[in-house]
């Protein structure tokens, strides 16, 4: 029986979303916390298989509740919230990595529907990873990339990464030792039109360093082009 953790403060959506999948013919687990922190203490402690995720949050704003997620897990996060900007979508979907965004006023039906698509995927995708080693010239360098799970290694130990920051070391680690531009870099995270916030690659670049000397302090593997952009160098 798959385990869900809804995350929604509004008692009268819960109810709804509960009985919607405790009543279908998979009869699924659910767990209901009405706050960030319980969820995210939920979630430390037990095995979740998927998440429904209101933004609106009375303790936390769900994103970072996501965020934090997203640092030890590739769970499916489905958001709902009624936040509908094309800005909060992207964010969600691209910037953080959630599979999927609902709008409230939303149908209970549909929504478990959208539940077992993401099941679906998840379990497609556990059974058919697959891990690519890419050797650097030294031995002490070593990432491995696997795809499916959207997960990069380094010296054995998962680097970590949002989804869209996975995205863009993986190409770096594909293509090494030539420089990438922020809008090119900007364009494998999100493929957006370029020139949109090429400043939040700074930040993701910032982030993604950090992450790998948490595991390699000794080597120094991004390094900026002044005025042209980054490239990894192995």
């Amino acid at each position: 029986m798959p385990n869900i953790l809804l995350v929604e403060d509004y008692e009268i959506t819960a109810e709804g979303i509960i009985f919607a999948l405790e009543n279908d013919y998979e009869s699924f687990n659910v767990h209901w916390s009405a706050n960030g922190n319980d969820a995210l203490e939920h979630f430390n402690n037990n095995d979740i298989d998927l998440i429904l995720l209101d933004i609106g949050l009375p303790d936390i704003n769900g994103f970072d509740v996501l965020r934090k997620i997203r640092k030890i897990s590739e769970v499916p996060v489905i958001i709902i919230t009624a936040r509908d900007a094309e800005s909060d979508i992207v964010l969600g979907l691209e910037g953080l990595g959630a599979d999927d965004y609902v709008t409230k006023p939303l149908s209970p039906r549909v929504l478990v529907a959208r539940v077992k698509v993401q099941l679906r995927r998840a379990a497609i995708q556990l059974g058919t990873s697959i891990t690519n080693t890419l050797e650097t010239p030294t031995t002490k360098k070593v990432f491995e990339i696997n795809k499916d799970l959207h997960q990069i290694l380094l010296q054995g130990q998962v680097v970590g990464l949002t989804r869209a920051e996975c995205k863009i070391l993986m190409h770096m680690v594909e293509h090494p030792n030539r420089v990438h531009s922020k809008e090119h870099l900007l364009n494998i995270m999100h493929d957006r039109p370029t020139g949109a916030l090429e400043n939040t690659i700074v930040t993701h670049i910032k982030h993604i360093r950090t992450a790998l000397n948490k595991i390699d302090s000794d080597n120094e593997y991004i390094e900026t082009n002044r005025g042209l952009g980054y490239s990894l160098i192995l």
